[in-house]
């Protein structure tokens, strides 16, 4: 009997290894990764869940000596610790915890008028008026009769959160039963209605309609978008010139009035997107050094209950409920654990960082930025880069500079031709500030922004300048030529 060699393969056994992580290792990766205003969210969460856990004033004097207790299990399963033990280490992480407060508690004194403040900022903030709710309001005070308003509020239905209508005529007829006369005609007047350029079915349109509205419609600039738009977006602007027997310098200035207008419509009107941002760390300078303070601000302080473990003492206790007490318990240690564990985390990497980018942190600009990776934050801490990653995510440092993301101080390196090193972001300022500076009628190319880098002594190649032209957003040389 022969035996083919992939039918050998198939019948050998491979262990595969995996890794499972605790459910407390996937809290802690958890807690590391959120902000400040989100973890505050999961520990009220954590506190409405779990009884045994409680908030406590950072003011608060230390935790006394605890009561020996029955046993309860310990983290690893074939080891058993009394209550005495377990809750000795919960003192210890308390203890730990409010002298952590403690350290950072300048940054949570606020005087009286600091405080009455931020709460009239608080409870100041209003929802705007949404894009269709500003529609529909228009709509009913334009409308000559019940019907007109009706299919006007149908149309509207169809406008995005860009001001654009998602849904040609015919189909607005079929779906509405009105004809295609009168959905044209209601449609002109949602037209005029503001934000100026609102219900178009494209850009094009839109331009139209905001040059019209503003008593534009016999400018040259109209006659360019409604003739011209595909020459304009490539920005043949001799070739519109020619067309239009006009000069390139007034179809110049045409395009720089085009450039006023709105391009999303829709997007003046409703609530805004803003992000709040609380900083993780702040930063500040006490005499050429620097102090780093943790914002606990919105961080409660958690301990484990004394109502519960006076509970475990009660000998008439029933097992169910001792159980539940000692799995709450432990999910609270560990939760305590796991915040302290992430604050110390967040202190011991920004640390590292402001001891290499001081410099920069003490100057203007962006000159004083030395390279710095995260293998080599992870190296200095003893933590994965993989965990640096994860503590710095969505992370913000107050800094005498003002707020940056952490992730900012992170860049690669460029050589030197001295053998030395400088932060890419040294080479973005530069090439910023080349383009700036340039002849707006002859734009330096790729090739020539190179050249100019080379010669301040910092080695790169084309294809890394054009990678960051397009993360500044400057636009290529032939696209930014002014005629």
């Amino acid at each position: 009997m022969e035996f083919r060699l992939d039918q050998l393969q198939s019948q050998v056994q491979k262990p595969i290894i995996t890794i499972m992580m605790s459910p407390q290792m996937q809290q802690a990766i958890k807690l590391l990764q959120l902000p400040i205003l989100e973890l505050s969210q999961k520990i009220e969460e954590e506190l409405l869940q779990n009884p045994v856990l409680e908030e406590v004033s950072t003011e608060e004097p230390t935790t006394s000596e605890l009561e020996e207790q029955p046993e309860t299990p310990a983290e690893s399963p074939t080891k058993e610790v009394s209550f005495d033990e377990e809750f000795d280490t919960l003192a210890k992480l308390d203890d730990d915890w409010r002298d952590f407060f403690r350290q950072t508690a300048p940054y949570n004194r606020r005087s009286q008028e600091d405080e009455e403040k931020r709460a009239f900022i608080e409870s100041s903030i209003t929802r705007s008026e949404s894009l269709e709710e500003s529609l529909t309001h228009q709509m009913t005070i334009a409308a000559k009769n019940e019907e007109e308003k009706n299919l006007g509020l149908f149309i509207i239905g169809h406008i995005d959160e860009n001001g654009f209508l998602t849904a040609d005529v015919d189909d607005l007829s079929r779906l509405s039963g009105n004809s295609p006369e009168d959905i044209e005609r209601v449609l002109e007047i949602i037209q005029g209605f503001e934000p100026n350029g609102v219900g178009a079915r494209d850009l094009r349109e839109s331009l139209l309609i905001q040059l019209r509205n503003l008593s534009k419609g016999d400018s040259l600039a109209y006659q360019v978008i409604e003739n011209h738009f595909t020459e304009l977006a490539k920005r043949k602007f001799p070739k519109i010139a020619r067309d239009l027997g006009v000069s390139v310098e007034d179809v110049q200035a045409c395009v720089e009035e085009i450039a006023k207008l709105t391009r999303r419509p829709g997007r003046l009107v409703g609530p805004e997107n803003t992000q709040y941002i609380v900083p993780d760390i702040v930063l500040r300078s006490d005499d050429g050094d620097f102090e780093i303070v943790v914002n606990d601000d919105r961080v409660p302080h958690l301990r484990i209950s004394d109502f519960y473990r006076k509970m475990m003492a009660d000998g008439n206790l029933a097992p169910k409920v001792k159980e539940y007490i000692k799995d709450k318990i432990h999910a609270g240690r560990w939760l305590i654990k796991n915040i302290y564990q992430r604050q110390q985390t967040l202190y011991n990497i920004t640390q590292e960082i402001v001891s290499v980018q001081k410099r920069f942190l003490a100057s203007s600009g962006s000159t004083g930025m030395r390279p710095l990776t995260m293998h080599q934050i992870a190296e200095v801490v003893n933590l994965h880069e993989s965990t640096v990653s994860r503590a710095i995510a969505n992370k913000y440092i107050e800094t005498p500079r003002g707020l940056f993301p952490l992730k900012y101080f992170f860049t690669t390196a460029i050589e030197t031709s001295d053998g030395g090193e400088v932060s890419s972001r040294q080479v973005k300022h530069l090439v910023k500030e080349f383009v700036e500076k340039e002849d707006s009628k002859k734009p330096l190319s790729d090739e020539l922004l190179v050249k100019l880098v080379n010669a301040r002594g910092m080695k790169i190649a084309r294809r890394t300048i054009a990678k960051y032209r397009k993360e500044l957003g400057i636009l290529p040389s032939h696209l930014r030529k002014q005629f």
